[in-house]
């Protein structure tokens, strides 16, 4: 049986790369500037892709691992704009290993001679620059956006696709996109105008809910199809989104996603991370633990009853069992912050009367209508417990500096956990995430859902089949 390679570019902690991986696609590399979640990445690789060396996925900056397929140095044409970078971004490329001159790496991007897939979530950040130039024709509004310093990321996504000629490419990134002035036509073109064949390009917001998660979450999906492969073999781009549409299935309630893991407490002291610091299991003052001292067997004893349990764990149709339970451990939450947890009620905002206990121990963003009634503006979502009956909220990487709007509805108040979220976001329960707790959160809500990449992968792969099966007759 034929098997597909693909390329993941900013693969952060590898949603993409389980999905792929689980339709049996071979990872040929993966890169990303984020150390810890790459770290993440490599740490999985042993069962997310056994075949590939984990020396294959690359930390290290993607204009210069672009320089190694053989095009020079890179030089950056700003074209006299103002490059925006956070501090955030500064210190990312100045911590981070220079992929300059590296030779083992410049051999190993020389041997990749054919890519079938592209797949990634470059960042798009432009969004003024194309607001200020409405009166312009879309071709010139595409080169605008195109050279603007702070899509240079994007660019380099797409010089990776103009180089290597992708059979299929697939860009995921944020919903807000589709409403930023002409994103979304600018996205479909430049891709479309890509590499020498160019692409058949379609885009579709999703929501991971329509698709089996427990989880609230839109994002927009681009799918490019080479233009001759494309017009050889009557795919298309929206072909694929139509069959992805029509394999939606119903969601599922959260207690069906979180419900059997073990029940924990709060973490009762700030910073109070250490592992020589955390309980046993077992003891009912646990906060948790960040691999547990006890069997994952022992602790979870419904894995073949649970379906959406066995659904995460299996992985190229066999049921994976880690030795023990990862990640599942708790943030510390302050005694103000657990009284309200205590009294929210699951599935309501704030003002809510029905949260009006809760609500009366709230301190910011408080104002007061004609008669005296509490309120809270523009922190309506600030706090909010999950509902058991229901799908979570979005999983953000916002969590990694609070969980006030991610309480757990069970019978100890609490932010959830690393492991709840990542249960929700669909990741199997071996997957082990690596790093401190805040980037451990960062990492689970940056991911795309792993069982969302699945149904790309799966609806890639059939594709290609009729590809191959054509060419080889």
């Amino acid at each position: 049986m034929k098997k597909y390679n693909y390329i993941d570019l900013f693969a952060g902690a590898g949603g993409l790369t389980i999905g792929f991986g689980n339709n049996g696609f071979h990872l040929e590399i993966a890169n990303d500037i984020a150390e810890p979640a790459l770290n993440t990445l490599k740490e999985n690789l042993r069962i997310a892709h056994p075949e590939t060396d984990v020396n294959r996925v690359i930390l290290g900056d993607i204009k210069e691992l672009y320089e190694h397929l053989g095009n020079g140095e890179v030089t950056y044409d700003i074209q006299g704009h103002m490059v925006v970078e956070t501090y955030k971004e500064v210190e990312l490329r100045k911590n981070t290993p220079s992929l300059k001159n590296n030779k083992k790496i410049n051999k190993m991007l020389s041997k990749i001679n054919h890519v079938d897939v592209l797949v990634g979530g470059p960042p798009c950040q432009g969004f003024s620059m194309i607001g200020r130039s409405k009166k312009a024709t879309l071709e010139e509004r595409t080169k605008g956006f195109i050279d603007d310093p702070r899509n240079q990321l994007f660019k380099y996504y797409l010089k990776f696709a103009e180089k290597l000629l992708p059979k299929f490419v697939l860009i995921e990134n944020v919903k807000g996109l589709v409403s930023a002035s002409g994103y979304r036509d600018l996205i479909e073109k430049s891709l479309s105008q890509t590499g020498i064949y160019g692409y058949d390009v379609a885009s579709e917001v999703l929501n991971a809910k329509d698709f089996g998660l427990a989880q609230n979450r839109e994002r927009i999906f681009f799918i490019g199809v080479r233009k001759d492969i494309s017009e050889k073999y009557e795919i298309t781009a929206q072909d694929i989104f139509n069959k992805i549409l029509a394999s939606k299935k119903e969601p599922i309630k959260l207690k069906e996603v979180i419900s059997d893991l073990p029940q924990i407490k709060a973490n009762p002291k700030p910073n109070n991370y250490k592992e020589e610091a955390e309980i046993s299991f077992t003891n009912s003052n646990s906060f948790g633990k960040n691999i547990s001292d006890e069997p994952y067997e022992v602790l979870l004893k419904n894995i073949k009853k649970s379906p959406y349990l066995k659904k995460i764990n299996t992985y190229n149709k066999k049921l994976i069992k880690p030795k023990y339970l990862y990640n599942h451990k708790s943030r510390y939450n302050n005694e103000r912050d657990l009284f309200i947890y205590k009294y929210l009620v699951p599935g309501k905002y704030l003002n809510d009367p029905l949260n009006a206990k809760a609500l009366s121990r709230v301190t910011y963003g408080v104002t007061y209508d004609e008669k005296g009634n509490k309120k809270v503006t523009g922190f309506g979502d600030k706090y909010f417990k999950l509902d058991p009956e229901n799908v979570s909220k979005t999983i953000i990487a916002h969590l990694e500096t609070d969980g006030n709007s991610y309480v757990h509805p069970g019978e100890n108040p609490r932010s959830i956990t690393p492991r709840e979220a990542a249960r929700i976001q669909s990741f199997p329960d071996w997957y082990f995430f690596t790093g401190n707790i805040r980037n451990q959160y960062k990492q689970i809500g940056n991911a795309v859902p792993p069982l969302l990449a699945s149904v790309f992968a799966e609806n890639f792969k059939l594709a290609l089949k009729v590809v191959y099966e054509k060419e080889d007759k």
